[in-house]
C-alpha cells in the first residue's frame, strides 16, 4: 500500500469503512441486472429486454423448423435465421452487459470520489 492509501485508510470514519467494504463486496448477477432496469435509462433496458426474449423465441422456432424441413433449401434458410436470430440475442445481451459494466465503474468512481473527498477534508 501506498502513503496515500494508509492516510486515506486513516481517514475513514469506521461508518464508512463499512459503507465501502459493502461496496467492495461487489453485487450479484441478478443485483446488476436489476440497477439497469432502474434510472433513466429503464425504458431502454426494458424494451432491449423483452427484444431479447423475441428474438430467443424466433431462434427457437427456426432451430425447430430447420429440423423439420423436407428440402434442403429450407433447412438452410431456416439454419440461416436460427443463427441470425441467435445472433440477434448476442447482440442485445452485450448491449445490457455494457450498460452493467457502466454503472459498475460508476459506482466505483463515485467511490474514489468519497474517499478521496473524505481525505481532502480530513486534512485540509
Amino acid at each position: 500500500m501506498t502513503k496515500f492509501d494508509n492516510d486515506l485508510g486513516a481517514a475513514l470514519a469506521a461508518e464508512d469503512r463499512e459503507f465501502l467494504e459493502d461496496l467492495e463486496n461487489g453485487r450479484g448477477l441478478f443485483d446488476q441486472l436489476g440497477a439497469t432496469l432502474q434510472g433513466p435509462m429503464r425504458f431502454w433496458s426494458y424494451l432491449i429486454t423483452v427484444v431479447t426474449f423475441l428474438w430467443f423465441c424466433v431462434a427457437i422456432y427456426a432451430g425447430w423448423r430447420a429440423l423439420e424441413a423436407v428440402e434442403l433449401r429450407e433447412t438452410v434458410l431456416w439454419a440461416a435465421g436460427f443463427l441470425l436470430s441467435f445472433q440477434a440475442v448476442g447482440l442485445m445481451k452485450m448491449w445490457m452487459f455494457d450498460r452493467m459494466n457502466l454503472l459498475s465503474l460508476l459506482a466505483e468512481m463515485k467511490r474514489i470520489e468519497l474517499r478521496v473527498a473524505q481525505l481532502s477534508e480530513r486534512q485540509g
